[in-house]
Formats: C-alpha cells, sequence, structure tokens
C-alpha cells in the first residue's frame, strides 16, 4: 500500500471482551488447558480477561504508525483497563521508517509481540517468508472472520507459505480500517449542469463533455505523484474485464499478464480523456493533495478518488457516488503477531479488540472506513455515502486492490508510463507491454 496522508484518528473506549479462549498447550494429559506459550499453540475458542491473567505481569510490546497514536491513546488504556496484568508498550515510526525496518526488527531477539506490517511484497511477503509471523488462520475461524460483515477485506493479508503470490492462502494479519474508490462530486454544480451524481464510469463519461461545454474543469486530478492517475485507469479498467484476473495479477499468480484488452482500452479512455481536456491542465504539476484542495475550494466538478480524500471535504457542499464496477481499494496496513512471542493471549486479544464494532463506529466518525460495519452509521451524509459505497463494492466483489502492491517499482514503472500515454508519448500498447515486463521481472 502506499503512503497516503494520515487522517487524524481517536477511538472510543472498548467494551470489555467477555468471549473465552482455550488455548491448546503442550499440557500434560489430564492436566487441562493453560494459556500459549508459544505463537504455534492453536487457538480453540475464544479468549478471556482468565486467559490473559495466566501471563502474569507482562508487557505486550508493539510497533505502530505513527499516524496511529491518536487512535492507540484510546485503544491502550481500554486494553490495560480489561486486562489488567498488562502494559502496553508502542514503539511509533513513520510509515517510511516502519516499512524500512518492521522487517528487521520482527527477525531480532527482541522483536515486538504485535506490530503493523505494510500489504505487497517488500514488507508482509518478506514477513511471511522468513517466517516472522504466526498465522491467524485459528483466530479467524474461533471468532468468525471468515464469514459475515469483513470477510473478504482479509484477502489481501492472506500468502501462500514461500511469500510469493498473496490474495488467498493463509492469513498472516488484520487491518480494522479499509477504503473504498469512488466519485466524489460538487453538488450545486450538478444542479447547475442538470445532471445527476454517476455510479458508473460510463455515467460518468457521458457527464464530462456536458461539464467541458460549461467552461468547467470536469474532473479534478492531481497526478505528480502517479498514483492518483493509475487510481482512475483501475476503475475503468475494471468494467473492462474480471475484477477476480485484475487481483490475480496484483497477487503475483503464475500466468496473470497485464496486457489485456480491458487494460489497453482502459489506457485509451485515459489518454481521450486527457486530450479533451477533461482533466485540465498542468495536473502532472500538481499533488493529488493540492488537487482536493482546489476541488474542496469549488474547482473542477468531479473528483475521482478515495475514502481518505473524504476529510478535505464537507457535506454540504460536497457527495460521493458508489462506483459498484469496482476499481482500487482494500484495507490499510494490517497487524501481525509475532511468530516469537509468548502471549499468545493477549495478542489475540488486542486484534479482537480493534476488530470490534465499538471501534467500527469511532472510525467512521473519524472520516474513515472500518472493516466492520455491523450497526455502525453516521448522521453525516458524505459519510453515510462513503459507507455505503464501500459495502456496495464489497457485496459486489469488485475492490481489486492496489497495482503497486505486486512489484517493489510498479508504482514507478505503471505511474509514470501512464502519464505518457496520457500525454500522448506512447501507445496503450506499448504501456501495458512494459508494465508485463516489469511484473515478469519482479515475480522471477
Amino acid at each position: 500500500m502506499r503512503k497516503r496522508t494520515p487522517l487524524r484518528m481517536t477511538v472510543l473506549a472498548v467494551g470489555a471482551v467477555t468471549t473465552a479462549l482455550v488455548l491448546a498447550s503442550c499440557s500434560a494429559p489430564g492436566s487441562g488447558t493453560t494459556q500459549a506459550s508459544t505463537s504455534t499453540d492453536a487457538l480453540t475458542s475464544k479468549v478471556t480477561a482468565a486467559d490473559v491473567a495466566k501471563l502474569g505481569t507482562t508487557t505486550l510490546k508493539m510497533w505502530a504508525d505513527q499516524a496511529e497514536e491518536p487512535l492507540m491513546k484510546k485503544v491502550v488504556p481500554a486494553f490495560e483497563k480489561e486486562y489488567p496484568n498488562v502494559t502496553v508498550d508502542i514503539t511509533y515510526k513513520s510509515f517510511d521508517d516502519l516499512t524500512a525496518t518492521v522487517v528487521n526488527a520482527a527477525a531480532s531477539s527482541s522483536a515486538p509481540d504485535v506490530f503493523q506490517g505494510n500489504i505487497g511484497y517488500a514488507v508482509d511477503g518478506a514477513l511471511v517468508k522468513a517466517k516472522l509471523v504466526r498465522s491467524l488462520d485459528d483466530v479467524a475461524e474461533v471468532y468468525g472472520w471468515n464469514s459475515g460483515t469483513g470477510a473478504s477485506t482479509l484477502a489481501p493479508a492472506k500468502w501462500n507459505a514461500n511469500g510469493t503470490t498473496f490474495g488467498s492462502g493463509t492469513l498472516y494479519g488484520m487491518s480494522p480500517i479499509s477504503e473504498v474508490q469512488g466519485i466524489y462530486y460538487n453538488k450545486s454544480k450538478l444542479a447547475d449542469l442538470g445532471i445527476t451524481a454517476p455510479t458508473t464510469i460510463a455515467a460518468l463519461e457521458k457527464d464530462l463533455p456536458i461539464a467541458k461545454a460549461a467552461d468547467e474543469q470536469p474532473i479534478m486530478l492531481g497526478n505528480s505523484d502517479q498514483y492518483a492517475g493509475t487510481h482512475i485507469f483501475s476503475d475503468i479498467a475494471v468494467t473492462e474485464q474480471k475484477p477476480s484476473g485484475i487481483r490475480d495479477w496484483i497477487g503475483g499468480k503464475s500466468g496473470s499478464t497485464f496486457e489485456t484488452d480491458g487494460n489497453v482500452k482502459a489506457a485509451d479512455t485515459m489518454k481521450a480523456w486527457a486530450q479533451a481536456g477533461y482533466f485540465g491542465s498542468g495536473y502532472d504539476g500538481l499533488s493529488n493533495e493540492d488537487a482536493i484542495a482546489k476541488f474542496a475550494k469549488g474547482d473542477g466538478v468531479f473528483f475521482v478518488g478515495g475514502s481518505w480524500n473524504g476529510a478535505s471535504l464537507t457535506s454540504a457542499k460536497f457527495g460521493f457516488s458508489s462506483l459498484v464496477s469496482g476499481g482500487v481499494g482494500a484495507t490499510a496496513s494490517p497487524w501481525h503477531i509475532s511468530a516469537k512471542t509468548t502471549k499468545t493471549a493477549a495478542a489475540v486479544a488486542w486484534l479482537d479488540m480493534l476488530r470490534s464494532p465499538t471501534v467500527g463506529q469511532e472510525i467512521l466518525d473519524t472520516g474513515r472506513l472500518p472493516v466492520i460495519t455491523d450497526g455502525v452509521s453516521s448522521t453525516d451524509p458524505l459519510q453515510e455515502q462513503t459507507l455505503t459505497a464501500l459495502k456496495d463494492t464489497i457485496a459486489a466483489g469488485t475492490q481489486v486492490g492496489y497495482y503497486d502492491w505486486t512489484t517493489t517499482d510498479m508504482l514507478s514503472v505503471m505511474g509514470s508510463g501512464l502519464q505518457e500515454v496520457m500525454a500522448g508519448r506512447t501507445t496503450s500498447d506499448d504501456f501495458t507491454k512494459a508494465v508485463q515486463t516489469a511484473w515478469t521481472k519482479g515475480h522471477k
């Protein structure tokens, strides 16, 4: 997952975890079940405070993105209240520092018990390949993660045994936060133009010339960071082919290819929109953050973006349409349990707390999207529309993740190549061929 501007987060105190866990340990026959002594002991039922108490007075060491600190300041006291024998000690790192150092930290003799990784090969793939993180298959089974709300969001944290493909296989992580792509629109401008909010790429494409004819900039785009363009490309591409094929390619599945008719058509569409002036001018010199700021001030009719952009917009002026046809979107950086920890009961209790509906509601209230949406709602129309978009795309099974997850250099390869296509300096066929060449090299 790429780095995005962190959103401010807070979380209300989480209610008591009252479910029970039995950890199958290496105890002598007839001695009964005890709390786990190593991270590989299998869970057979849910955790209780009594199970965690068997650890004695202990410290649960964690590493987390520094953007999580406001959230952790709320969750940690609630956790320590529920499990008074546990002290949580979190080391906060910048996103770049975390992703650069967490694999080495997990391999050290003083590895944190619980830590955040990052979806893709550079971090999570390396953790799995080196067997540094505990499988969560048993946790998912005991806690019912594999069914109901949020089940499909686990896929990016599932890997094969050697860490070479992801999207299916063994579960190694869990994120409580999700993301979705859609179409933000300026309400007053849509009313002036006499058009309704589009819910498909085809509907959006019909609206663009209407906006252009009225001397409005149809789509506000800032693509200097290169990822915003790839997001719009993804939204178009997923309408031209099966989403499962894109997910397989992102996950590194053998035999997958980027050289499809759907991807060529999506690149052709991006070029056509750019040359028709639908993105305005100078978009490759404008950052995504500056683009959303301009959109918030009234420039542009549409902004094709993700739920993380919603914090910059107000519901009085803007709306958000689901793209049920799908596109980019998945979960935020997952939490992992170290393969070395001897505090599995406490670590599992921590993940369960993060995945609770109570936290889900607060995540939504602060402008982000929770994985667990049961009973979650908002009085803010824009937040409610964004939540609906998430539910719609999850139900449709059309979220594909992020293209740059697939290799460590894909954002640069794909982002710069798409810029060349949009500028008319290369063809869509050559673009898809170059991207596939980089993919093949990265997956050897």
